[in-house]
């Protein structure tokens, strides 16, 4: 996948959230979030209890495992350390930078746990 941008890779994380399922479930001492892919389908749980950064930080990177399985495989047992150092930074850094998407995920997050 050549030429993708934090803005493309945003982009398709709204895609993925739209058709993924979230579920919100107290965080255990060793899982805060997780992704769980079956037939086609995909379920997230997120923690309600935090607040909607730390939130939106955990759905970015579950749905960057969504989005880029193949290219954070190849990472091997680096892949956590990729997404939590690279992706999830930059992908907060570009949101809190545009206002306009950043007020569009914080509202879904909103209806996301008003739904639950």
């Amino acid at each position: 996948m050549t030429g993708l941008t934090v803005s493309k890779l945003e982009k398709r994380l709204r895609f993925l959230l739209d058709t993924s399922t979230i579920v919100w479930k107290k965080a255990s001492k060793t899982t805060w979030a997780y992704m769980q892919p079956s037939a086609g389908a995909v379920t997230i749980a997120l923690p309600p209890d935090k607040d909607d950064d730390h939130v939106l930080r955990l759905l970015f990177h579950e749905l960057c495992h969504y989005a880029l399985p193949g290219e954070l495989m190849a990472f091997g047992e680096f892949e956590e350390d990729i997404l939590g150092r690279v992706l999830e930074p930059k992908l907060m850094e570009h949101v809190t930078n545009h206002r306009t998407i950043q007020r569009w995920w914080l509202k879904r997050l909103r209806e996301l746990r008003e739904a639950k």
